[in-house]
């Protein structure tokens, strides 16, 4: 499932959520459900490889790690 999906799909908009990168365990940000749709297109289209309850106003949830692609000459 793509985060846009995810975070679109959420009955409460004043969730508290972070996002992390799989692979660097990174957070990328942390912000309120409400505000998913001001997220870069690159990270919204990344998938969600996992995600947990952090308490009864939070979630944290961990995205797939972009893709990298190389051209060859």
């Amino acid at each position: 499932m793509k985060l846009n999906d995810f975070l679109s799909s959420l009955t409460s908009t004043s969730i508290q959520v972070t996002i992390v990168d799989l692979n660097t365990n990174t957070e990328i940000t942390s912000m309120k459900a409400s505000g998913y749709a001001s997220l870069d297109e690159g990270i919204l289209n990344r998938e969600v490889k996992q995600w947990s309850v952090m308490s009864t106003t939070a979630i944290k949830v961990i995205l797939e790690s972009a893709e990298t692609t190389t051209t060859e000459p």
